[in-house]
């Protein structure tokens, strides 16, 4: 599978959200995220469709769930051979967007993950799955300064078989 990435907003120990809400709604990383999602395929798990509230517009929205999502402006899909089956098919880069499963499931297989990391840490039931960073580039996009709390946009770039 080509051209997968993730995209998501991580606490200093990778937590992502707590009780359906992120932990983190920094502006922004908000603005960031329209902007690198926009046109492109979003991969999410019916759980984040469902905190989000609605398809996110303009971009093609496919989520992996086990019941039936009545929205025609989403793809749902109920199994993951289902969900793999349909992403081989997309020649365009596909971002996963949450939650952790999917994460957690294709994170071996993402070429790029873009996480805005915030140094700071807030309760959290669910985490961004632990990555060996020297699998990657890193290169950071962007820092700043909301809620009292510092970022940065970090770009990880997974290297080639034969880089070290």
């Amino acid at each position: 599978m080509k051209n997968i990435s993730m995209i998501a907003c991580v606490s200093r120990d990778l937590g992502l959200g707590n009780k359906g809400e992120l932990l983190w709604r920094i502006p922004k990383d908000m603005q960031f995220f329209r902007q690198t999602t926009l046109g492109h395929p979003v991969v999410m798990g019916g759980a984040t469709y469902r905190s989000i509230g609605k398809a996110l517009p303009e971009r093609q929205n496919i989520v992996l769930s086990r019941s039936e999502i009545d929205d025609p402006n989403v793809k749902c899909l109920h199994s993951l051979n289902q969900l793999e089956d349909y992403l081989e098919k997309l020649a365009d880069e596909v971002f996963i967007i949450g939650g952790a499963s999917l994460y957690e499931t294709f994170l071996p297989r993402a070429n790029r993950l873009v996480l805005t990391e915030v140094d700071g840490v807030r309760p959290a039931d669910v985490f961004f799955p632990k990555f060996n960073s020297a699998d990657f580039r890193a290169r950071t996009l962007e820092s700043g300064e909301a809620e009292d709390v510092k970022y940065s946009i970090v770009e990880y770039i997974r290297k080639a078989p034969h880089e070290s």
